[in-house]
């Protein structure tokens, strides 16, 4: 990208424009920090797909599981004592569990590596309710606090079905609730 003002290209527009019909995108300045921007045909048509793409992704899928997904991968790239306190790499499987499991579920949680090598996924519902599940190499520890103040605290099986079950449940309760 060439950067130029645009006394610049209004006295050698000619050249400018040879510039962009060579492939050269032009960020020109105007009064007031508002910029114009001359490209080719082939760059704009580029960034119009692209754009199309990423409004078509994030209908797809919405923009929670969107920025869900982008901190996952952000996860995924913390070396060994990312913590500088020892904690190791997340576990690939770990990694490609939660992916599996953030595409499949309605609604979204927090995300958060653990030291331990998991996975910590949070949910807080309206009535203040609260639901953790730290996802392991081979299972899944859940706690949940209702809204009275009550904990339950289990281990299971990784099984997407039941996350999803769960989760779902832990919404479902608060809409019964909700309603009363």
């Amino acid at each position: 990208m060439v950067f130029a003002k645009s006394m610049e290209v209004r006295d050698n527009f000619k050249a400018w424009c040879t510039q962009v019909s060579e492939g050269e995108t032009i960020q020109i300045a105007r009064p007031g920090n508002n910029y114009v921007y001359l490209m080719g045909q082939e760059t704009y048509e580029r960034l119009t797909m692209e754009r199309r793409a990423a409004a078509y992704t994030s209908y797809l899928y919405g923009k929670d599981k969107i920025i869900n997904l982008k901190r996952l991968s952000e996860i995924e790239k913390l070396p060994d004592n990312w913590n500088n306190n020892g904690a190791e790499k997340i576990a690939e499987n770990i990694i490609k569990n939660v992916r599996k499991l953030l595409m499949r579920l309605e609604h979204q949680p927090e995300i958060f590596p653990t030291a331990c090598d998991a996975i910590q996924l949070e949910w807080e519902n309206e009535n203040k309710e609260y639901l953790e599940m730290e996802i392991l190499e081979d299972s899944i520890n859940v706690f949940q606090i209702d809204s009275e103040g009550g904990e339950e605290q289990k281990t299971i099986a990784i099984d997407h079905s039941a996350v999803e079950q769960i989760v779902r449940g832990f919404y479902e309760r608060a809409e019964k609730i909700g309603r009363k």
